[in-house]
């Protein structure tokens, strides 16, 4: 039978076009499974800092939901040495009656297996927990602390409310004895849902590769400007030289950090070799009760507050056991030690749930070392000095 060149031609192009199609579907097959030029490749995992240690961290689930921040006596009268406090993000220390210290542990990437000792709660503690979005442990409770603590929705255990989760040790003697243990604390946050949704927590500025850029960049805009209006005598134009000054200003030096006030007697010495400012207590070494270790800190802060006495709501009188009213959020001068060097600034906050925000004379916010933080906060019955 004689062919019809017709569906020849016919049956060459299904062949042809079925041909592209398989082509096609191979294509997309080694695309698929990674061959060839692929657009949508993974994204790289999404790197997770501590904002408050500025260190990197596996991933979320790493921290807890919140920190958890402690309230640890200070006193010369069996309170130091205290137990885990170098796992401590950053550790306040606040002024309280009879110018002693309390400070205010707070952990988030390192929780220990115990807490102590453990001591009453100030109102102005409460201010920090609320900073730190933070579940507040304590032992008794300071003149309006309470009520500050449950008007902020504070989540909190204290042995006043609590007394069967914490206990008794025998090396130390009251009231410098209490202490509780993590697993206590965990139930009750478990029971409660404090930890059930993710806290935000504002984060430092820390110096780390992009901080380096900045500087760089400021440092260049700085010089520019520096040559365009230097000569100028327009008074924008001043101020606008003077603050590319200190943009352009060597730090100041500094390798010791003295406070010697009574109840508070302190110093923090910068070993250029580690990096780190080393503590000490009355002269010696500051250490942990449970590893003998001396704290050290990447980061010495100093924010100076006022304090007063406080007044008896309703007959005026001072508070006889002398405890003290400090407001936190006042602002004042604020001084940074890092890396050997001194930055002064000020500090400032606006709002009881915002953080306290540390500024240097340019404008620019304080720039912590990634690390460890201790913050002395020091009133006018506690100067400090450096060299």
């Amino acid at each position: 039978m004689k062919e019809n060149k017709g569906t020849k031609r016919n049956l060459k192009f299904i062949f042809a076009a079925a041909f592209i199609m398989i082509l096609a579907m191979g294509t997309i097959a080694l695309t698929g499974c990674g061959g060839g030029d692929n657009t949508d490749q993974a994204a790289e995992p999404e790197v997770v800092i501590n904002p408050i240690t500025g260190i990197e961290v596996e991933s979320a689930d790493a921290l807890p939901a919140r920190p958890v921040q402690v309230s640890i006596p200070n006193d010369t009268y069996g309170a130091v040495p205290q137990s885990n406090i170098t796992q401590a993000d950053i550790i306040y220390e606040f002024p309280v009656e009879g110018e002693l210290t309390r400070l205010q542990a707070i952990y988030y990437s390192d929780i220990p297996d115990k807490f102590g000792p453990i001591r009453s709660v100030r109102y102005y503690f409460v201010d920090l927990a609320t900073e730190y979005k933070a579940c507040h442990v304590g032992y008794g409770w300071g003149k309006h602390a309470h009520k500050y603590m449950k008007s902020n929705n504070v989540p909190h255990i204290n042995g006043m409310e609590d007394t069967d989760l914490f206990y008794r040790v025998s090396d130390k003697t009251a009231p410098n004895d209490a202490y509780i243990d993590w697993k206590s604390v965990e139930k009750v946050a478990d029971k409660e849902g404090w930890f059930d949704e993710r806290q935000t927590i504002e984060p430092w500025q820390f110096r780390n590769d992009e901080w380096a850029e900045a500087q760089k960049a400021a440092k260049a805009e700085a010089e520019a400007l520096i040559e365009e209006k230097g000569d100028s005598t327009a008074e924008e134009d001043v101020a606008a030289v003077e603050k590319a000054k200190k943009v352009l200003a060597e730090p100041e030096k500094a390798t010791t950090l003295s406070v010697k006030a009574l109840g508070c007697n302190s110093r923090c010495d910068y070993d250029a070799e580690s990096g780190k400012y080393l503590r000490y207590w009355y002269g010696d070494p500051y250490v942990d009760k449970e590893t003998g270790k001396q704290l050290e800190f990447d980061n010495i802060l100093v924010q100076k507050v006022h304090s007063d006495i406080m007044t008896d709501d309703e007959t005026g009188l001072s508070d006889p056991k002398g405890r003290l009213t400090i407001d936190m959020f006042a602002g004042g001068d604020a001084y940074l030690f890092t890396q050997g060097e001194v930055i002064k600034g000020t500090w400032s906050r606006d709002t009881v749930d915002s953080r306290t925000i540390f500024k240097d004379e340019t404008g620019e916010e304080f720039s912590f070392t990634p690390g460890k933080t201790w913050v002395y906060v020091l009133d006018q019955d506690k100067e400090f000095s450096y060299e």
